[in-house]
């Protein structure tokens, strides 16, 4: 028998609109202990997975897909431009300068062969929610 007391309960349903994201999915992996949602944004139809827990841990992460047309490294290129900054945080690296004046548990970036993400990660919700829109803000 599953003890439901290790997962959270799920507070939305497929169908559920929530802030111009309608909940598509809901399952939960009792052996992960997590809650999952899978949500899709309306006007954009950017795709969102939520995993709900009872970690300390909470975890952002954006990420797209940047498929190479050649070997001239151009998605690790453009990952490192992105990171020196926007208009709203003109900086050179914007990543070094949150790691000196944050809690933050991780941030970073990947270049993958077909796609780029950038995550942030901390056990300090006040920290985590002043990482989380930066990274939103910068793209």
């Amino acid at each position: 028998m599953i003890n439901q007391s290790t997962f959270p309960q799920p507070t939305l349903k497929a169908g559920d609109i929530l802030h111009g994201f309608k909940v598509l999915r809901v399952q939960i992996f009792a052996d992960l202990r997590v809650t999952a949602y899978e949500i899709e944004h309306d006007k954009t139809g950017a795709k969102v997975l939520h995993l709900h827990s009872f970690d300390r841990e909470n975890l952002y992460a954006i990420g797209f897909r940047t498929p190479p047309a050649d070997s001239t490294g151009l998605p690790h290129i453009l990952e490192h431009s992105v990171l020196a900054g926007s208009e709203k945080y003109p900086l050179k690296d914007v990543f070094k300068e949150l790691m000196r004046s944050t809690l933050q548990t991780f941030i970073n970036a990947f270049t993958y062969p077909d796609k780029t993400i950038y995550p942030v990660a901390s056990q300090i919700k006040a920290d985590f929610y002043n990482l989380a829109p930066i990274i939103k803000v910068i793209f």
